[in-house]
């Protein structure tokens, strides 16, 4: 190869590489920076407002030619951002990071580049950083600036009042918050000690039995260095709600009749008493008040019944101190099946009677047949032991009062008695 050729060569070798390595060397980020971020260490109070500052440095020809993010991180995590030069699908940054929850109280300025809160909250706390992306990738970055909050005083929940039930074990909490850590406590209206059976538990009062005697109004005092901070409560002592009569069945009762479902119930204070059939509470609208009644201690009456008026009556007992339910099966016999219902139990008695009978008649054979039997071994008895000559001319001096006669009169009668027997034992067998 000549020389010409040579120099030819190496000049499009070396232009191949000067359009190559152009493409494939990373891009220089030397002309963006940020002169100023967020302070090493801020200390705020909390509800107060804030601003974090974020100065960058950004030619415009960056703006026209590449895509640009301007993002605060907290805590590592994409915070908010916001774009200042083009941006469109081909940019390489695949946006997978999730960022924070909205939040109107942050608001991120296109122009400067600062993040504002305009009420901060003790959660706020945390490291805070701003960057410069550039298609996709970090340009410049800021240093970190750790955020602490001075958590204003105050109950997290506030206190409440509430309904105790008598004789039941029960808490009341009360919880606060602040920096630094406030000490909680329970007062007892105007400064009065706390009731028997009451404690003060790190701010929980603790009735280890409820009574009456505990009825009042309760402070709960929170304090620390920033000052002093009072929430009053109620405390109500109450009688869960109980049945006295609950609704009891299934209740039968014929069509055209009347349906009585009694419900009565205690409780302080005194319970309320509602009714519904089938899940479905019952009211002006959607019962007859010429048939259904509720009367004044919670009875539910329906007169002249109908077939419709068939399912589960329900009776909702209830008051400030709780909820009880129970329900009844009303069944609704038409005029046919109560007729039937007539005639099967007349064929029931009639069978008991007859059994009855059958017992009877059974026990007097039996009885017959035993005082046959009994006179049979006496009968036998008395043969067996007659007297012989020696011991009848004994006999007669022993009883000379005794006669043959009357000996002929003994034996006849036992035989009378025994043929006696025999007939009403054959009486008894004709009846069976």
């Amino acid at each position: 190869m000549g020389l010409n050729g040579r120099r030819l060569l190496g000049c499009g070798l070396g232009f191949f590489c000067l359009i190559f390595c152009s493409y494939a060397a990373p891009s220089s980020f030397a002309d963006v920076s940020i002169s100023r971020g967020p302070q090493s260490s801020i200390t705020v109070k909390e509800q107060s407002s804030l601003q974090l500052p974020c100065d960058y440095q950004l030619p415009d020809g960056r703006l026209q030619k590449n895509s640009v993010l301007l993002r605060w991180r907290k805590d590592g995590k994409t915070l908010r951002q916001v774009v200042l030069g083009r941006m469109d699908s081909t940019t390489s940054e695949p946006q997978l990071e999730t960022m924070l929850r909205e939040d109107s109280r942050l608001a991120l300025s296109r122009d400067t580049g600062s993040l504002q809160f305009n009420s901060v909250l003790a959660s706020d706390a945390g490291q805070y950083q701003c960057q410069l992306i550039i298609d996709g990738a970090v340009a410049a970055s800021s240093s970190s600036g750790l955020l602490m909050v001075i958590e204003q005083l105050k109950f997290v929940p506030q206190p409440t009042s509430k309904n105790l039930e008598l004789g039941s074990l029960s808490k009341v909490h009360c919880k606060a918050q602040g920096t630094p850590a406030p000490q909680v406590k329970w007062m007892r209206e105007t400064q009065l000690p706390l009731p028997v059976n009451v404690t003060d538990q790190n701010g929980t009062l603790i009735f280890s039995q409820v009574s009456n005697e505990q009825r009042g109004q309760y402070t709960c005092i929170a304090a620390n260095s920033q000052g002093q901070i009072t929430a009053t409560v109620s405390i109500n002592v109450v009688v869960a709600p109980k049945f006295s009569v609950p609704p009891e069945g299934p209740i039968e009762v014929a069509e055209a009749g009347t349906a009585v479902i009694h419900c009565q119930a205690i409780g302080e204070p005194k319970p309320t008493i509602q009714w519904d059939k089938d899940l479905t509470y019952l009211n002006e609208n959607n019962t007859d008040p010429e048939r259904f009644s509720l009367l004044e201690n919670g009875t539910l009456e329906i007169r002249n019944v109908r077939a419709e008026d068939e399912g589960r009556y329900g009776c909702t007992i209830g008051s400030s101190a709780g909820l009880k339910r129970e329900d009844v099966l009303l069944v609704v016999k038409s005029s046919k099946s109560a007729s039937n219902s007539i005639v099967t139990r007349i064929i029931i008695v009639i069978i008991c009677l007859a059994f009855l009978y059958f017992v009877l008649v059974l026990g007097l054979k039996v009885w017959y047949r035993y005082r046959r039997h009994l006179g049979k071994v006496q009968l036998e008895d008395g043969h067996a032991n007659g007297p012989t000559d020696g011991q009848e001319h004994d006999h007669h001096e022993n009883e000379p009062c005794l006669t043959e006669a009357n000996s002929s009169k003994n034996l006849k009668s036992k035989l009378r008695e025994s043929t006696i027997l025999e007939q009403e034992s054959q009486v008894a067998d004709d009846i069976v």
